[in-house]
């Protein structure tokens, strides 16, 4: 049998390098993918404790809220989709 491909849609924030939504009085609302996870070596160093993660395309961040480049590419290519998608009609 051969492998069937899909396609799924997820909801990220708006935000083209960041991972927030516009705030509030409370502060910034996150993207759901965006977490802080403790990332661990084995037993060749230390574990490094609240890594951001982007559990959406499972990869460590460099810097908390900032957008993962595969985040980005996607997002990159959804908004070109959808303006073709305005400019046909």
């Amino acid at each position: 049998m051969s492998e069937i491909k899909i396609s799924v849609e997820h909801l990220v924030s708006p935000e083209p390098d960041s991972c927030t939504y516009g705030g509030d009085f409370w502060g910034k609302d996150v993207c759901r993918y965006h977490v802080h996870r403790n990332r661990t070596h084995g037993r060749k160093a230390p574990m490094e404790r609240a890594v951001p993660k982007c559990t959406l395309f499972d990869t460590w961040l460099d810097r908390p809220y900032k957008k993962c480049e595969a985040c980005r590419k996607a997002c990159r290519e959804a908004q070109a989709k959808r303006t073709g998608e305005e400019n046909e009609e």
